[in-house]
């Protein structure tokens, strides 16, 4: 599932939604549900769904899916009207053998449930079972609080040498985390403090990501980065 360049989720909506007209396969039912959600179904003679009877008509179709794609724009659609009534549902989407679901429903746990959910992403990014790392760090940095900052020190130092390799392609969404808390955590300012002495084996991409968000922070690693060039 590619990663959208703007708004985290909202990019992920447009995508699906330019699928949908492509006429990707998906289910009646759903259909109907989502013509309402994405717009699609302005100038229709579809129903009006509230929120309430949105969420849980989501819901129903999680419970019974037809196929794969019912899942998929199901736990999409929850991004618009889920509550905390639909996290234990998504939760078990975390293990659905179908990498576009478990890459939509972390986010979609992390977009309802804020830092509320900090405990279940940090325990998503460090658990052999969920295996959209990428995803899990994305969703930390978009959604989680302090409470994260262990479980992503624990995650870099278990993959230390493809990190300082440059090769993990989670560090960028991890760097951005931790550096939230470089001035209440000692850990969190330890490992970004460390970034210069490897920060010119990180790819080109990754630094140019963290220069357009953090640039004074870069400024600063790229100036002591200097002392480790060859």
């Amino acid at each position: 599932m590619a990663r959208y360049g703007v708004e985290w989720y909202d990019a992920v909506w447009l995508g699906t939604a330019a699928q949908a007209r492509r006429g990707m396969e998906w289910t009646g039912g759903v259909r109907q549900g989502w013509a309402l959600q994405a717009g699609f179904g302005q100038g229709s003679n579809l129903p009006e769904v509230t929120p309430k009877t949105s969420e849980d008509y989501l819901l129903s179709v999680l419970n019974e899916p037809r196929s794969k794609f019912d899942v998929y724009w199901s736990a999409l659609g929850l991004r618009k009207v889920g509550t905390s009534r639909s996290i234990p549902v998504l939760l078990n989407l975390l293990t659905y053998p179908m990498q576009d679901v478990k890459c939509v429903a972390i986010l979609t746990i992390a977009h309802i449930g804020g830092e509320g959910v900090t405990p279940l992403l940090a325990e998503a990014l460090l658990s052999p079972n969920y295996r959209e790392k990428g995803y899990a760090m994305w969703a930390i940095l978009d959604a989680a609080d302090e409470r994260a900052i262990s479980a992503v020190l624990q995650y870099f130092s278990k993959n230390r040498s493809k990190l300082r390799a440059g090769k993990l392609d989670t560090l960028g969404d991890g760097i951005r985390f931790l550096a939230k808390f470089m001035s209440s955590n000692a850990e969190a300012r330890a490992f970004v403090e460390a970034i210069p002495a490897y920060w010119n084996r990180l790819p080109k991409g990754t630094r140019a990501e963290l220069n357009k968000h953090l640039p004074e922070l870069v400024a600063q690693i790229e100036a002591q980065s200097l002392q480790y060039s060859p």
